[in-house]
């Protein structure tokens, strides 16, 4: 595995990779070693681009209206969706259920979506966005909220 998918997979920051590296490295090259789709078999991991089984029961309510029911929705999906609510609690069960560092990846992934494009489209309406990203305060408020988890 690459040191990213280290990172990613096992939720570990880059720089206690490299501490491992140089400090620990026979536990990095036993990591670097081993394939990325079998070590993310063996410990049930996700990718954001996984389909999962959804269970509604988790969250505070139902973002995927179509069905009461468990369904099949894909990380990303599920991760965006309930960033979108800024509910405490949901975003809790996201960083347990897949880790901090996904559900980072993604909301930095869509700030930077929704900054790339220049604006917000509300039924017919387009909010304009300026400056970068990093300092939206909304942003910002979700970033603290998977950083205190």
């Amino acid at each position: 595995m690459t040191q990213q998918q280290i990172s990613k997979l096992l939720d570990v920051p880059d720089r206690t990779l490299r501490d491992w590296k140089k400090n620990r490295q026979r536990l990095y090259n036993l990591l670097e070693s081993l394939e990325y789709d079998e070590a993310k078999e063996k410990i049930n991991a996700v990718d954001v681009n996984d389909i999962i089984v959804f269970e509604p029961d988790k969250y505070s309510y139902n973002l995927f209206w179509q069905t009461n029911e468990k369904s099949e929705q894909k990380v990303y999906s599920i991760i965006s969706n309930y960033l979108s609510t800024m509910n405490d609690n949901d975003i809790k069960t996201l960083c347990k259920e897949f880790g901090k560092n996904i559900v980072k990846s993604v909301l930095k992934d869509k700030y930077k979506k929704m900054y790339t494009k220049g604006f917000i489209s509300t039924n017919g309406m387009d909010i304009p966005l300026r400056g970068k990203y990093e300092q939206n305060d909304m942003y910002k408020q979700l970033l603290g909220m998977i950083n205190d988890y």
